[in-house]
């Protein structure tokens, strides 16, 4: 038999990849499978997802799809085995945005890294046809909720893949996988925290990064900036810059150094910003800038168009409602906004079109979950949305949707017993989602578990400054966060810091270690581009979040 080496001692392919056969999978119909080696397989950087560039990799690349017993689905499932230096580990994969998983992005790079991981599409592709982004999978074709996909996308298929990632290891290797983990963030951070909550033996430790909890208050409160400029006066995104700079300056020496960063949690939650000390300041424009992309690193172009401007009345006030977060007609708080210091470009988007007119980029994620999961109306215009049809439509959300995918559904006690790990950072300059709900839900789990001490037995959470959406940002990203879950789970190691770093524009090396929460960075003296100068601080004063 051929054999590899893994960090686990000598193992053995039991099945060669072309003799492996289909899972059984409960409540499910294989429906085809195929599994064939690859070789020399490359693939580049996977930022979003800290996945390193691959060169020559081999794998045996399994693609099955199943059908449940109860629904008209097709659910396809990839799992890549390496074929030489297998960790002995199984890693599945998350997704991003209204998808469930990315695909041979997200598992190039884990492979590569010595693991048997998969993916899965849950369905939302439709058998290949449409890009789950756009929501449409959502509805059926009579227009009534796709609840198996639904369904699918909320937790169901993080545990068909599971199962047969599992089934297929053992059969391939001989063995099971020593340590099962889960890796995603966003919408693929909020399947971590299903995964723990509905299936808490299948992953020994889970990596959620910048986790989408509150889906139903969370993702129309996305909608909330377009709504906003196209009911009043739209600024150009030069004026959402000049803001976000003068918030940083406001705001980030109040955490003891003036570094660029907000790196207080308290400071994100106080510091109070009077966006009509800047109407009547005359700067520089430059527009067409930015080219945003929502589901990777926005691209710098050189400007189209400067010119002078004047910060108006009516921009500051664009910016106050953005900022606020959503409101109903009567000032009632729904949902946070843009957080402390964040870029507006994704929540308040504004592209300079070739005629040199502006018009409002929302962000399409938000936009199809208003209109096919909560609205459940194709037809409806959501550029032509005023405040009261926006208030339905959030209400629509939290009323039609929180059963399946509200924070009720996100109970940890089982993962908690079954001595499961979750390891959880948040970028504190995260442009898509405000950190505010992760502490709110952070302080309910102290709430139900005794305090921060129990919580912290299985539920780690530490914020990076500056850093935005899963990566980038000014600040420093963790380094291998999920090295630090694995030796949580194998040697118990539970992580009291997360080393991060990065390189700024300018090519400065930054490097911080990351606090556990509720512990914050401090200043002490010293460089305040170097880890070193920081320590970790208790900070003063419990905080609420019951503004709900």
């Amino acid at each position: 038999m051929a054999s590899i080496q893994v960090g686990f001692g000598q193992q053995h392919i039991a099945t060669p990849c072309a003799n492996l056969v289909a899972p059984v999978i409960p409540e499910a119909e294989v429906l085809s499978f195929v599994a064939a080696e690859r070789h020399n397989f490359s693939f580049p950087e996977f930022p979003i997802f800290q996945a390193p560039a691959v060169n020559d990799i081999g794998f045996c690349n399994v693609t099955l799809s199943l059908r449940h017993t109860d629904a008209d689905d097709t659910v396809y499932v990839n799992v890549w085995l390496p074929l030489k230096d297998w960790n002995g580990r199984y890693q599945a994969t998350g997704g991003g945005g209204l998808a469930a998983g990315f695909g041979d992005p997200i598992l190039a790079g884990q492979v590569g890294n010595g693991y048997a991981a998969s993916t899965t599409d849950g369905g939302l592709t439709l058998d290949n046809t449409i890009d789950p982004q756009s929501g449409v999978w959502a509805l059926n074709d009579d227009g009534t909720p796709n609840e198996a996909l639904q369904l699918n996308l909320a937790w169901r298929s993080i545990h068909d893949m599971a199962v047969a990632s599992k089934d297929l290891i053992k059969q391939f290797y001989g063995s099971d996988p020593n340590y099962s983990y889960w890796h995603g963030c966003s919408q693929g951070g909020r399947q971590g925290y299903a995964a723990a909550a509905k299936y808490p033996h299948d992953f020994d430790g889970i990596l959620a990064t910048a986790p989408a909890i509150d889906l139903p208050l969370m993702v129309p409160s996305d909608f909330w900036g377009p709504v906003v400029m196209r009911n009043s006066e739209l600024p150009p995104s030069c004026v959402f810059e000049e803001y976000q700079k003068a918030i940083i300056a406001k705001c980030d020496p109040l955490d003891g150094a003036t570094d660029g960063l907000i790196s207080s949690h308290e400071v994100l939650e106080t510091c109070e910003f009077d966006v009509d000390s800047l109407v009547g300041k005359e700067f520089s424009c430059g527009e067409g800038c930015v080219v945003p992309d929502p589901l990777t690193i926005k691209r710098r172009v050189p400007c189209s168009y400067v010119h002078d401007l004047t910060v108006t009345s009516g921009h500051a006030d664009v910016v106050r409602k953005v900022l606020e977060g959503p409101r109903t007609a009567d000032g009632k708080f729904l949902w946070y906004g843009v957080a402390t210091g964040a870029d507006f470009s994704v929540l308040a988007g504004v592209v300079l079109t070739e005629k040199r007119t502006r018009e409002v980029a929302p962000f399409v994620v938000a936009e199809n979950w208003i209109k096919y999961f909560a609205l459940q109306d194709p037809s409806f215009d959501m550029s032509k949305m005023t405040h009261s049809e926006y208030e339905h439509g959030f209400d629509q959300s939290v009323n039609l949707l929180s059963p399946l995918w509200g924070n009720q559904q996100l109970d940890l006690s089982g993962f908690k017993q079954a001595g499961g790990k979750l390891l959880t950072w948040f970028g504190m300059a995260d442009e898509f989602i405000n950190p505010r709900g992760m502490l709110r839900y952070r302080e309910g789990l102290e709430e139900k578990f005794g305090g921060a001490d129990a919580v912290d037995e299985f539920q780690r959470l530490f914020f990076a400054p500056g850093v935005g959406h899963c990566t980038g940002g000014t600040g420093p990203n963790p380094v291998d966060p999920l090295s630090a879950l694995v030796s949580w789970v194998e040697e118990g190691k539970a992580p009291d810091v997360l080393p991060a770093s990065s390189t700024s524009e300018e090519g400065v090396e930054i490097s911080r270690n990351l606090c556990r929460y509720p512990r914050t960075l401090v200043y002490k003296q010293g460089d305040i581009n170097k880890a070193s100068s920081f320590s970790c601080s208790e900070v003063g004063g419990e905080k609420s979040h019951d503004e709900l």
